[in-house]
């Protein structure tokens, strides 16, 4: 044996990792936290900002228990069962348009007629049948508490002596120069045979709904309208849409009535000679409740395609993730592997395989 044949045998060093193949790999592990980014943003829960503009003969606004509402009635006949002290001295007719004759009716003729509504009171919209439109303003039986409107156990209690007025009054009328503040009682109704030719506006915020479930016995329906989605910016020039869907005759749509969202806010329009009123709402919501005649009605949100689209954040890490991906593809004919390459052996284990493709020299 000679002195060679007795030297032990020694391993060569592995060969430096290539830069090239560093860069396919973090580019490869890039595109997998790509994906998992993606299914995130397509599974976690976010709000969109919305706008409903919508032609109906109903419509019903539930008061919010914080802020002021107040509404301009003008040309308005003024039901109600009760009879405020202040409104006494002015001339009144039972029955009429009002129906029974347990309402009483009042009218004027100055050009500025206005109702203050308290807190969590529900103000309903329809459309008449004869002609006009009528509003009925109801005690809801809540209270403002706590930011929010709860259920008032004493609500339905009656007071013989009539102390109970203001507390259950929906609100209070005024007419300019004539009364001011004048507490109505717990039910109103308000009708129009004519609206005025300059029309009517009721701004609003709180939970809306808008259109009735269709029924044979009732004929005021919402009648068409649109829904559109935006990405939910705080700054509004910054907002893009993102989906869009339309609604059909006899739609209803809900608006802010989910706990814990937040309120719509729009307003409501009465035109002269309209067929029905116009409604334009805005608001931001997880989702819009959408019942359909026929259907169980569904929950309208924007198509994951759409959301993915739409988000900022995605778009930015898939641009940054598409950068760099062309600039390694594009480096590769430089200082990537050549045909050497293209034969990764016949190796089992992908991890053995994968390091030998990271360590093999790069082709001159």
């Amino acid at each position: 044996m000679t002195a060679e044949d007795a030297e032990p045998a020694t391993e060569s060093p592995l060969p430096p990792i290539s830069i090239w193949k560093v860069g396919v790999a973090i580019m490869m592990l890039g595109i997998i936290a790509f994906l998992s980014f993606i299914l995130l943003r397509i599974f976690s829960s976010s709000d969109w900002e919305y706008s409903i503009e919508a032609a109906t003969d109903v419509a019903e606004v539930s008061v919010p228990p914080d802020g002021e509402t107040r509404w301009r009635i003008d040309g308005a006949i003024i039901c109600t069962r009760d009879l405020p002290q202040r409104l006494s001295g002015f001339p009144f007719t039972r029955g009429g348009p009002c129906g029974s004759r347990s309402w009483r009716s009042w009218e004027f003729d100055e050009p500025e007629v206005s109702l203050r509504l308290n807190p969590c009171i529900t103000a309903h919209f329809s459309k008449r049948i004869e002609s006009g439109y009528a509003m009925s303003l109801r005690d809801s039986g809540k209270r403002p508490s706590n930011g929010a409107c709860q259920e008032d156990s004493s609500a339905d209690a009656g007071d013989s002596n009539g102390t109970t007025e203001k507390k259950y009054s929906i609100g209070a009328l005024s007419v300019v120069g004539v009364i001011e503040d004048v507490s109505l009682g717990k039910s109103v109704n308000v009708m129009w045979t004519n609206v005025p030719r300059a029309g009517l506006t009721f701004p609003f915020t709180g939970s809306t709904t808008l259109g009735r479930t269709v029924s044979w016995s009732d004929s005021i329906l919402l009648r068409s309208g649109s829904v559109v989605v935006y990405t939910a910016d705080e700054s509004a020039d910054k907002r893009s849409m993102v989906d869009s869907a339309s609604l059909m005759l006899g739609d209803q749509v809900r608006l802010g009535t989910e706990s814990n969202s937040p309120d719509a806010k729009g307003f409501i329009r009465m035109d002269e000679g309209a067929d029905s009123m116009q409604v334009v709402a805005f608001g931001r919501a997880n989702s819009l409740r959408i019942e359909r005649f026929g259907e169980g009605g569904y929950s309208f949100e924007p198509s994951t395609i759409r959301k993915l689209a739409a988000d900022r954040a995605v778009a930015f890490w898939g641009s940054i993730l598409a950068a760099y991906m062309t600039l390694i593809l594009s480096l590769q004919p430089f200082v990537g592997g050549g045909d050497g390459d293209a034969d990764a052996g016949p190796a089992t284990d992908l991890l053995q395989r994968f390091n030998r493709w990271l360590r093999r020299k790069p082709n001159a």
